[in-house]
This record gives structure tokens, sequence and C-alpha cells, in this order.
């Protein structure tokens, strides 16, 4: 299992996906995002990346402990699916 930490946001992908593209290589598995603590558009891009990769080299990867703020973006992108995450449910108002 990898373990991602930080931000990942416009500022710093471009850092994470070279630090991270040699492991990512040889990896197929589980992604943990327990320690990310900002992530945006921009994070959300390199995630679809690294997946993107992994199903090239016929493979997939899941990403558990998932931010909130990347369940909304990626519900918002329609890309739950494309990452393997479950959709979050609307909250109803009572």
């Amino acid at each position: 299992m990898l373990s991602v930490s930080g931000t990942l946001t416009f500022d710093s992908v471009a850092s994470v996906y070279s630090e991270a593209q040699s492991l990512l290589l040889s990896h197929t598995g589980v992604i943990d995002l327990a320690e990310v603590t900002l992530i945006d558009s921009a994070g959300l891009a390199l995630l679809l990346e690294w997946q993107s990769a992994a199903k090239k080299r016929g493979s997939r990867l899941s990403f558990i402990n998932t931010p909130d703020d990347l369940l909304r973006l990626a519900d918002l992108s329609e890309s739950t699916g494309l990452l393997g995450l479950t959709a979050r449910k609307p909250k109803v108002e009572s």
C-alpha cells in the first residue's frame, strides 16, 4: 500500500507526480489518502492519471480513506466511477 500526504493542489501536483512516478510504475493495489490535507481539481486530475496509467498496465488502483473534498469533486465531475470511488449520497434536508 502506498500513502499520499499533504496537499494535492495545482501548486503541488507536478512535484508529487514526479516523486511518485517510479513507485506507481510497479505498484498495483491500494493508495491511502488519509493524510491528504487539501485536494483540488488538479489533485483529482493526478489521481485520474494514476488510474489511467494503471489501467494501461492491466491493473487498477483502489483509493482508501478518501477525503470529503475529493468525493465532492469526483461527484461534481462525474468521475467517481473512473476512480473506483463510491458516489456520495446527497444529504436529505429534514
